[in-house]
Order: C-alpha cells, then structure tokens, then sequence
C-alpha cells in the first residue's frame, strides 16, 4: 500500500504530501494520523526549517472520506489528529500549496492550519460536509470571514452551491497569494525561502502568540458543541444524510 503521506526533505524545506490521489487526497484515519506524524517529524527534523504542504494530483484535499469503511466507527476526532498544533506543539512555519478543491478538513488544513497559504488560479475552497450533514463548531472553519460571507461558506459552499474561488479567496483573506497553476510549488519555495530568512525562535514566539489566542477562543465553543452540535452528530437525519451521500441520491429528513 502506498503511504498516505509523502515526507521529504530538500534544502531545508520538508515537502509534506498528501498522498491518496485516487481520492482526490480525501482523509480517512490512515491519513489522518500519517499526517499528525508528519507533523511531529518536522517539528524534531534538525534538516528542516520550513514545510510545504501540498496534495498529490490535481486536488490539495476533498476533506473526510465519507465513503470509506472507517467512517461508520471513526470519531470526528480521530480526523482532527490530521490538524498541525500550531503554537503549542509545532512552531516551524508551514506554506500550504493548494490546488483544485480544498474542502471540509482540506480547507480547515489549507488555510486555517497553515501560516501562510499559496492558491493556484483553479483552487476552490468549500464546505461540504454541511451538505452532508456533517456539523462543525463554525468558528473553526471560518475564523477570518466577514459575518454573512461566513454564513454562506457554511450554508452553501458545496458543489453545486456556492464554492469560493481562488480570487474570493484573497479578498475576504483567506490565502495570501494567487498564481497561475504551474508556478504554484516555484511561488510556494520562494515564501518558504523568505521564511527561512526569518530567527526561528521570533516564529516561535509569533506562532505562539497568535494560536494559542485562537485556542483560548476555540475553548469558548465546548458549551455550543455539547448543546447544538453533539445533538446533530447524533440525529437520524445525519445518518439519512451520509446514506443518502453515498448513494448518490435526493435525502428523506425527518427533523430528528
């Protein structure tokens, strides 16, 4: 079996690559904790001062694979083992490298979980799992979006609805650059380089400030997720709708 995640170290930078590209780089828990390693092993790499992120193939990430067989008994959190833990346990910078879709957790990853991120032309960011029934704390997902460009990431940034392209991207902030798609890994080392040029233990202390602020908010949710979300983990209509999902067909919700 091919590993799910690539790890290679050239001229200080570790490339970082998600590897199920017959999936379009879609998560399951192999994937999950091959990339919690991979992030491990960067933080303790002597030879590596930067990270790139990037996916296999033409996607960066279509997010959770609602199709594997995994799913029926994995946890959510098993998923999020995949997140980097920026500022608390990993400080070295991360350039993520997107193209083609960044969804649900790949767009978590792509632009929430890397500090600063490079976006091909044809990079289309959205959410969905909420197609899917599948609920998140929304400020995890959308921590630098105006309040109704929020709503509809969440509501509606599924194929078919309303996906965000590269260019609404950069305005709402979401990326720091967009480039034309064969110039995305060549733009990408040159942050990385830039990067390089950075006092790792000032990154430290940057990475530290600005998440574990993002953490301490994050905390503020564990309320909301037991009174509104855990209810929908566990509804009928969630299974309706992952069943429905998979069969390619129109769901039958109940309310409950």
């Amino acid at each position: 079996m091919a590993e799910t995640v690539l790890y290679e170290v050239k001229n200080r930078i570790a490339y970082i690559t998600l590897n199920r590209p017959q999936k379009l780089n879609a998560f399951n828990i192999e994937m999950s904790y091959a990339l919690r390693e991979a992030w491990k092993r960067f933080e303790s790499d002597p030879e590596a001062q930067v990270a790139i992120l990037s996916g296999n193939g033409p996607s960066f990430s279509v997010g959770v694979d609602l199709t594997d067989p995994d799913r029926q008994e994995a946890k959510p959190w098993q998923y999020h083992e995949a997140y980097p833990p920026n500022g608390t346990a990993l400080f070295k910078p991360i350039v993520g490298a997107v193209r083609g879709y960044a969804l649900g957790q790949g767009y978590l990853i792509a632009v929430t979980g890397c500090d600063i991120t490079i976006a091909s032309e044809n990079a289309l960011f959205g959410y969905p799992e909420g197609r899917a029934g599948v609920a998140q704390i929304p400020p995890q997902y959308v921590p630098y979006m105006p309040f109704k460009i929020a709503l509809e990431f969440m509501l509606l940034a599924w194929k078919g609805g309303r996906l965000m392209d590269a260019g609404r991207a950069m305005r709402f902030g979401l990326v720091n650059d967009v480039v034309p798609d064969p110039d995305l890994m060549a733009e990408a080392e040159k942050w990385a380089e830039l990067l390089k040029k950075v006092p790792p233990l000032y990154i430290r202390s940057v990475k530290y400030g600005y998440y574990t602020q993002t953490e301490r908010a994050a905390r503020k949710t564990e309320r909301e997720y037991v009174e509104y979300v855990l209810p929908q983990e566990l509804s009928e209509d969630r299974q309706e709708a992952i069943r429905a999902f998979k069969e390619k067909r129109e769901p039958l919700f109940k309310g409950k």
